[in-house]
Parts: C-alpha cells; structure tokens; sequence
C-alpha cells in the first residue's frame, strides 16, 4: 500500500467545470460553496472512471472526508471555464489524501487548490475499513 513516504505515480483525472448564474454570490464572482461541490463532483468522477468507486460498492463502503483544507488564490466569474484536476496523492491505513487543482483556461491561473482525506468507512458498521492494495491499484502505481 502507498504510504506518504513510498514513491507514488497518481492516475490525474482532469475535468472543465463553467461558472453559472447560480454560482454567483452578492460580490459578483464564484462563491466559495461551489468549490466544496467541485470538489466533491470531480473526486467522485475521477473515482468511478478509475473503477475506485465499483471496487469501494463491493467492498460494503464508501468514502467519508474527515478534513478538508481549501486555499483561494484567485477570483472566478460568470462564465469563466475552469479546469478541474485531481489525483490520490497518498494512502495509509484507513485514509487517502486527494489533492485538486482548478485553474481558469483562459489565463490558467489557479482559483483554487484543495488537500483532502478521505475515510473508508465500512457502511453497515459505521467505522473505517482497512484500504486495500486492490484499492490502491484504482488510483495509481507505486514506483
């Protein structure tokens, strides 16, 4: 299993998000709600394309966050296209830590970056469940 200190080559998922009406607060730019939302959609999109998500349903779980930090770095805007990037960046026992990167594609500067950790949690117990080195395969290789 990929610990933080075993050399890790993550599977990138990338993803184009738009900036929506409704995605809009009162000061006229991206309000940082959806950010959560992105990040979510994206991570459980990169899951199901990587087979992660079909694996996790098998195994009677399915992915908790624990924590969540999110930097803000630049404003987005009405219309603006977003390009969404995630990758597993490590695994320990029970906890994955998945790492986003959105960037508007007119410019590329970076809206906003995301560290995640991510719980399994065995569904019927309501505790954390132990990952797999099948689940590790899903997101990436060791080197």
């Amino acid at each position: 299993m990929a610990e933080e200190n075993i050399n890790w080559e993550p599977l990138v998922y990338t993803e184009t998000f738009k900036v929506t009406p409704e995605m809009i607060d009162d000061n006229h730019h991206f309000n940082n709600v959806w950010s959560v939302q992105w990040i979510q959609d994206i991570s459980k999109n990169h899951s199901e394309q990587c087979g992660g998500t079909a694996l996790m349903r098998e195994m009677g779980c399915g992915w908790m966050i624990h924590e969540q930090h999110i930097v803000y770095k630049n404003q987005a805007f009405l219309g603006d296209e977003i390009k969404g990037t995630t990758w597993v960046d490590s695994f320990s026992k029970v906890v994955s830590k998945r790492k986003c990167k959105f960037e508007r594609v007119s410019d590329g500067k970076v809206i906003f970056e995301s560290e995640t950790q991510w719980v399994l949690v065995d569904i019927n117990r309501g505790r954390p469940k132990a990952i797999t080195p099948e689940m590790v395969a899903h997101y990436g290789t060791l080197k």
